[in-house]
């Protein structure tokens, strides 16, 4: 292995390190706060879209050769505008679900892109049906009995496969809009913009809380760089080292990191069965990536998630 492809490996993890770690931290800010799942919306990316902008600006100018971006600004504006309502369907469902949980279904994504390609028209092969299959099969199993005592929200459970199917659509877009870019990160930050628009046009509606003790702030910032910036602008570097399908493939260490982040640091139970679920979906996503053809980039969702 390559200098370039480890280094190419690194920034996929700690893009995963970044994402896997925001339920928790998300659900440590209501509990020490009384921040909404708008509040946390709107400054995540109050305070992201700063430091996306400054990274972008910054890796231009080191750039050895000036090339003129050719991000779709437009296209990537009204995405972002989209990709509004899965950031507050995230958020509204982390208030409802454990993290552990939410991350698990979030990942169902992959499965609803291979449904709505189908429901589009194109062919899908028997191992997308598979991988599908075994998606829907890892949802129900990660969903405890609704009926038990504490068992999982229902309205929770919604969000979360709400968020996974806006995703989905979100996915289909991007890969559209960003055919042949170059200045991924470029289109990355318009999108990023294009959320904070919609988000902003909320604050003179319902006001915005500001951070009321160092710990919120802390962790706002957090959700902000770590959660957000970090892992959109490294999973960029990373694909321009290692390729989009074999960072996907990296990137499937996610859910069970967050996981094991929500078990130690939230002190969430975690049952066999859930286990056994989330092994499911990310064995779904993995078949996803052998295909021969029209691989699933997964990286491209951590602005959303």
């Amino acid at each position: 292995m390559s200098t370039r492809e480890r280094a190419g490996i690194v920034w996929v993890l700690l893009a995963a390190c970044g994402f896997s770690i925001m339920p928790s931290l998300v659900k440590i800010t209501y509990a020490h706060s009384t921040f909404s799942p708008m509040d946390i919306a709107i400054w995540r990316f109050l305070l992201a879209v700063p430091l996306m902008w400054a990274l972008v600006l910054l890796s231009r100018r080191k750039a050895p050769r000036k090339l003129k971006s050719d991000a779709p600004v437009r296209q990537a504006w009204l995405i972002g505008m989209m990709l509004s309502v899965a950031v507050l369907s995230a958020f509204f469902g982390l208030e409802r679900l454990p993290g552990s949980t939410y991350i698990v279904l979030f990942y169902s994504y992959p499965a609803l892109v291979v449904l709505l390609s189908r429901l589009l028209g194109e062919s899908i092969g028997a191992r997308a049906w598979l991988a599908l299959g075994l998606a829907l099969t890892g949802v129900v199993l990660t969903v405890p009995d609704f009926q038990t005592v504490g068992g999982v929200d229902r309205i929770g459970v919604a969000l979360a496969l709400a968020n996974a199917a806006i995703v989905a659509v979100y996915y289909l877009l991007s890969k559209r809009a960003l055919a042949g870019v170059v200045d991924v990160s470029g289109a990355s930050a318009w999108m990023m913009l294009g959320t904070l628009f919609v988000l902003a046009l909320l604050v003179p509606l319902r006001g915005l809380q500001m951070p009321a003790n160092a710990q919120t702030l802390l962790m706002l910032l957090a959700i902000a760089s770590f959660c957000t910036v970090l892992p959109v602008f490294g999973i960029n570097l990373a694909i321009q080292r290692i390729g989009a399908a074999r960072a996907s493939l990296v990137s499937t260490v996610e859910p069970p990191m967050s996981m094991l982040v929500s078990m130690f640091v939230l002190g969430e139970l975690i049952l066999a069965v859930q286990w056994l679920g989330a092994g499911l979906i990310i064995g779904s996503v993995i078949v996803l990536q052998l295909r021969p053809r029209n691989r699933l980039d997964i990286s491209i969702a951590h602005e959303a998630g």
